[in-house]
């Protein structure tokens, strides 16, 4: 049978990275200075030159060893190059940022050079390459992660939006972090993303990172997300504080009106997890919630939800009134600003003052996924490397700040990641694939395929190194700033302006 839904969500799909796409399909979705830079030098503009995208660091949280996931290349790539441009908006760029901006330049030799490289056509592919990491794979802070190879003063205009991998690389590491503490993370909140279509990213990096092997869906309370992708992610739902108030009233108890939404949920839907700290999940909740669970023999899938006060301590007295009273296991869902280190403090403590598993303890983490999710947390870096035959530098007085040059392949030998330049022959597992064939997107692989990736290679990598030529670049390169700088400051300190 065909799929009545399969039309609406390819319409979806494609709104989604739409969205991401540049606003209006203009060519102002970058920095000023780009503008200004390439205007004034527009032969080094048009030359061929070579970019990386890297993190110079780690998260800081336990476990992450200063490893992070790839993720991302379906939303971040989508930024540039979703769709081709239109001839005619670049030359109402040219029109507006030339006589109009407040800044009035534009650099026209460059997307001249664009426009002829097309033959006329309209509408304009970007002739761009794109090399990196596939999905899924863990790599090290400090180790380049993407090369952009094409115009030099064209992959300039990409920074902005492609250090916006900082968002899913993120995501996709907590999520590794979070698998790493259980196999049983649940995904609750839509309403921490600023908008939806961040929550979507947020989640297709979660499921890439945290999904294992198997790369079974992923349980979300984002209603959208499930239609969309529903090979990836399973929809939960159950009450809310918003229900078990509504029958509140002056003439009855609170207890009275808690324990009526309980079980008029119960009976109607045959399913919940009850949430017991609307007056108090110690005493009135707790009397409310094993009421509702005798009172219905007909159905096993009743269980409770805490998320307010002594968690670990409420999953203990929960797991031990029920058991006291011969109910059989339910899931207790736990909540309240969780993390790993939270979820293996309320794990140790079940084990301790139960002597179980705590294979019934469900933790639900809906605020930890936006936490530190920002691009200084990774020191995200957009620096040229290369221009035309010549390696190229950044330096820098902070450690690890220094660009790696050349045009940068990186390869996998045992336990060691290399950065080479794609002009050397290494004996090593290439890692990076082609993501953008000449501004066309041609990475595609499944999601699926990403997960079992971040399985397989979470633990390989613990070191890194520069390949012979690169470590070359960087031997000649320092030993020239160390001269010249010494030189300045002879020369400076001998004019007795030091």
């Amino acid at each position: 049978m065909s799929d009545p839904f399969a039309a609406k969500r390819r319409e979806m799909r494609d709104e989604l990275f739409a969205k991401l796409f540049l606003l209006g399909g203009w060519t102002g979705a970058t920095d000023t200075y780009k503008r200004t830079m390439w205007a004034a030098v527009p032969d080094v503009a048009v030359a061929p030159a070579c970019y990386s995208l890297t993190f110079r660091k780690g998260l800081p949280e336990p476990g992450a060893a200063n490893r992070l996931v790839m993720a991302g290349h379906e939303a971040m790539l989508a930024q540039w190059f979703h769709r081709p441009l239109k001839a005619s908006d670049i030359a109402l760029s040219l029109q507006w940022y030339g006589r109009h901006s407040a800044t009035k330049a534009f650099p026209a030799e460059l997307w001249d050079a664009v426009l002829a490289q097309q033959s006329g056509l309209d509408p304009v592919r970007l002739p761009v390459d794109v090399w990196g990491f596939p999905g899924g794979q863990t790599f090290l802070a400090g180790v380049p992660c993407l090369a952009f190879e094409g115009m030099g003063g064209l992959i300039s205009y990409l920074e902005p939006a492609m250090c916006r991998y900082f968002a899913p690389v993120i995501q996709a590491t907590k999520a590794r972090l979070m698998n790493m503490a259980t196999s049983r993370d649940a995904e609750f909140g839509l309403r921490s993303a600023p908008v939806e279509v961040c929550n979507l990213i947020l989640l297709l990096a979660r499921f890439v990172g945290g999904a294992g092997a198997a790369a079974l869906p992923q349980l979300t309370s984002n209603d959208t997300a499930e239609f969309l992708y529903p090979e990836l992610f399973r929809s939960i739902g159950t009450i809310g504080h918003e229900m078990m108030c509504a029958a509140q009233s002056f003439d009855k108890t609170l207890a009275a009106a808690e324990y009526e939404m309980m079980d008029r949920f119960v009976t109607r839907m045959g399913t919940a997890s009850l949430l017991c700290d609307l007056v108090d999940a110690e005493t009135v909740g707790l009397e409310n919630a094993l009421r509702v669970i005798k009172n219905h023999p007909e159905t096993d899938r009743v269980g409770v939800r805490v998320d307010s006060g002594d968690i670990a301590g409420q999953c203990v007295l929960y797991f031990q009134k029920m058991k006291q009273l011969g109910i059989p296991p339910r899931v207790i869902v736990f909540e309240d600003e969780v993390t790993p280190e939270g979820v293996r403090k309320v794990y140790d403590t079940f084990r301790t003052q139960t002597g179980t598993e705590p294979t019934v303890l469900f933790p639900g983490a809906g605020g930890y996924w936006w936490k530190l999710v920002h691009r200084d947390t990774v020191s995200a870096a957009f620096k040229r490397t290369a221009t035309a035959d010549r390696p190229n530098i950044k330096f820098s007085n902070s450690p690890g700040k220094e660009t790696l040059p050349g045009y940068i392949r990186v390869y996998g030998r045992g336990d060691t990641m290399v950065v080479a330049d794609n002009s050397e022959a290494i004996d090593g597992e290439p890692l990076f694939v082609k993501l953008v064939d000449h501004g066309r997107v041609v990475y595609a692989e499944s999601f699926q395929d990403q997960a079992a990736r971040a399985e397989r290679t979470w633990d390989r990598f613990t070191k890194w190194e520069p390949s012979p030529l690169v470590a070359d670049h960087l031997r000649r390169f320092r030993a020239m700033r160390a001269a010249e700088v010494a030189e300045a400051r002879a020369h400076l300190s001998s004019e007795g302006t030091t």
